[in-house]
This record gives C-alpha cells, structure tokens and sequence, in this order.
C-alpha cells in the first residue's frame, strides 16, 4: 500500500464501493490517480445536470407536442412508450459492456452524442411512424445513461448513502433548467427579437419543436464533459463472465425482490403524471409560457428531497424512507384524481419528488449496497430494465385510459391511485432491510 504521499487510485466501476454502512477500502487496481475530493464531486455534479437537462428539455412537453401534430391519444400513449422500451432494451447490455468490456464514461460520450443528433432530428419530424423511430432511437441512447452516471458516481464514492443524494440533486436542477429556460423563450419577449435584429439573425416566433433542438445542444455539452471525468474501466477479470445473469441472483433476496416489484409497479403510475398532468394542467387553465415552469415544481421538491435524504435516511432508516416514498407518492394521485381545483393539483406536485428522492434514488443506494463489487453496473441496469417494464405498461394503460374516458381526467388517474395503494400494502407487509454482508465480498 502507497504511503500517503503517494497518489491514491480507484478501482473499477464496479469494484470501487464496499457495503453501506460498512468502512470502504479501497485497493490498487488500475493506474488512474484521483482527483481532489472537491473536483471529483464537481464533476460529478455537472455530468448529472447535463444528463438530466436533455431529456428535462423534452419529457414535459412530449405528449403536447405530440396532441399538437394531431396524433390520436393511443397513438401518443405508443410513441411515450418508447422511453419505457429504451429503459428495457438497453441498459442490460450497457450493464455488461462497462462491467467487462468498456469504460463507462467513453459509454457515455457515445451515448451523448447521438442523442444531440437524433433531437435535432426529430425537431423537424411531423409524421407519426418516424417520430416512434426517432423517439425510440433517443430513449436507447438516453436510457443507458442515467444507469452509467449513476454506476459512475457510486465507483468514486466511498459512502454513497451520504453523498450521492447531494449529488444527484443536480440531475434535478438540470432538469428543472430547460423549463425555465423554455418557459421565458416561449413567451416569445420583445428583447429577442432586438437581440436577432442586431444580430443580424432571422426572427421567428418560438415553437414546442425547440424544446427538442435546446435539448440537443445538452446532449452535445453532455458529450464534451464527459471527457473531463475519472477513468472508470471495466473489470474484465471477475468471476461470473455475464454480469447481468450474476445480477439477476439478486432476487433471492427477498428485500431487493419486494423492492423491484415495487419500483415496477411504481414505474406503471409515472407515466400518468408525465404524459396526463400537462395535459390537466392546460384544462385547467395554466397558460402557455408557464406550463413548463409550473411543472419544475416536481423538481423542486426534488432537489429539497435530497438534500434532507441523509438526514432523512439517518432518521427513518431504510425501510421507512422508502415506504415515505410511496406514501407521499399515493397523496400525489389522490389530488391529482380529484383534478380541481387547480391549487390542489398544483399544491401536489412539489410532492412528487419524494418518490423520486425517497423510493427511487434511495432504492438505487440500497441496491447498490446488496450488489458484490463486480456486478454493480448490472445490477442497476437491471432495475432500470424493470422500471422499463413498468413505464412500457403504464404508457399503454395510460393512453388507453385518456381514449376512453374521454374528458374525464378522474377516470384516468383513478387506476393509478388503486395501483399506489396497493404497492404501499406490499411494500408495508413485504420489505425488510437486508444484512450488508453478502455484499462485501467479491470474487
């Protein structure tokens, strides 16, 4: 062991985290000196606001974009699938090139980059079959990602539990950060178009269309960071030459199988919120420029969420911060149910990032800790197949749904509200935190 002089180095993405809640130890693997503490978290940072901020630019106004093209409800609930189908077909694979074959940040730029070129592309797309293509072929960019930076971020942490929520709020921020952003380009001010005239640029008034073409030029800064952060290689030495079939061993366990069933069943209810609560929220009478920014406020309980999450966790302990996950999640579609009047629904959505901060990013830190060094990538990879599952479920139910309630936003949301109730009963009856010491050992 290198005195402490010496330059300290990290072990690969996979390897590089020992148990939560037990002391990490970190041995010399690969020949890739770390950078300073402070650096590191800043690069961290950064690389989950600019992951986040692309698809933050376009999910909201996804399904608008879509009813505005002149697509049937079904039509819409098919092509939002998509992003389910990307979480399904991708991050398994991902899982096994960086946990064997290919360093996870170069996964990344590749990842990135296409996805700055297919938003681009999309923008100028009209017709309903190639905006399935092109959505879908942006999904299976984009999903992978989200399981990289995560396996990334926790391969340099020695305590994710306390870190990575502080993190991961940046993800958040830049996802609110398009919005915003959107929110000021769509009211379409005055001082654009001075500023174009003097720029000597053509001015046009604002369409959703560019929502998707900011949410490119994210992709492509995505794709620069990306060449500023730690070498993660992958560990082509481990035992199990499939990571992904090692991973799904997991579910012997039967806290992390209680876990995926719910976080599948949670998954079915998202898409009610993003592909439904715009659409109330437009009925409702919020207009226009504001959509956008109102809708951020599911983020900006988000990033409060996890700031306290340590706390929260160190309070509650596990099992309770991810049953307060559900619970708050349950509250969420009773208002939204209800669906008037407007101060409710909109007083409802800051609640939402307590399932994402409490359930979902919690879940992860869980899993992380049950996962054996050398299959991590997967095993996160494979809850995002999972959660895949469900958000392919709910698109569907949830387009099926809005054709044949018709106007009734309460008939639509009703389902979802049954399904929360019943994950909350599960998770309740089902759920104890499993013992960190499978996991400190790896092969």
């Amino acid at each position: 062991m290198p005195s402490d002089a010496s330059p300290r180095r990290y072990l690969p993405v996979s390897t590089a985290v020992q148990r939560i809640g037990t002391r990490p130890e970190l041995t010399l693997v690969q020949d890739h000196p770390s950078p300073p503490p402070r650096l590191l978290t800043v690069r961290l940072a950064v690389l989950f606001f600019f992951v986040y901020a692309a698809p933050g630019a376009v999910v909201p106004l996804f399904s608008i974009w879509l009813t505005r093209l002149g697509f049937s409800p079904f039509m819409v609930g098919i092509i939002c699938s998509t992003q389910a189908l990307g979480a399904i077909l991708a991050p398994p694979l991902i899982g096994q090139i960086a946990d064997r074959w290919f360093p996870a940040e170069r996964c990344l730029t590749i990842c990135a980059l296409l996805s700055g070129v297919l938003l681009w592309i999309m923008a100028e797309l009209t017709s309903p079959w190639p905006v399935l293509l092109a959505s879908l072929a942006f999904w299976l960019c984009v999903s992978p990602s989200y399981t990289l930076a995560t396996s990334l971020c926790f391969a340099h942490q020695s305590r994710p539990e306390q870190g990575f929520g502080r993190i991961r709020l940046w993800g958040t921020v830049g996802w609110m950060v398009p919005g915003w952003l959107l929110g000021v380009w769509f009211s379409d001010p005055e001082w654009f178009g001075w500023a174009s005239r003097c720029l000597g640029l053509e001015s046009r008034p604002s369409e959703l269309a560019d929502a998707f073409r900011l949410a490119g030029v994210f992709a492509f800064f995505l794709a620069a960071w990306t060449l500023v952060l730690p070498p993660t290689p992958p560990r082509a030495d481990a035992a199990a030459r499939w990571a992904p079939l090692a991973a799904v061993k997991l579910l012997q366990q039967r806290s992390i199988l209680v876990l995926w069933l719910c976080a599948f069943g949670v998954c079915i209810t998202f898409p009610f919120s993003s592909q439904v609560t715009p659409l109330l929220l437009d009925r409702l009478g919020v207009p226009h420029p504001w959509l956008l920014p109102t809708l951020t406020l599911s983020q900006a309980g988000e990033v409060l969420a996890l700031t306290l999450l340590p706390a929260i966790q160190l309070g509650l302990g596990t099992r309770r911060t991810l049953l307060l996950g559900l619970v708050s999640w349950l509250a969420v579609l009773v208002a939204l149910t209800v669906g008037e009047p407007r101060w409710l629904v909109i007083a409802s959505l800051p609640f939402n990032g307590l399932v994402m901060s409490c359930f979902i990013i919690m879940g992860q830190i869980y899993l992380n800790g049950q996962a054996r060094g050398d299959i991590r990538v997967s095993a996160q990879a494979l809850l995002t197949f999972v959660t895949g599952l469900g958000l392919a479920t709910g698109h569907v139910l949830a387009g099926w749904l809005r054709r044949e309630a018709g106007d009734s936003f309460t008939l639509t949301y009703a389902p979802a509200a049954v399904i929360a109730a019943f994950l909350v009963l599960v998770f309740a009856l089902g759920f104890q935190a499993a013992s960190s010491q499978k996991a400190e050992s790896s092969p």
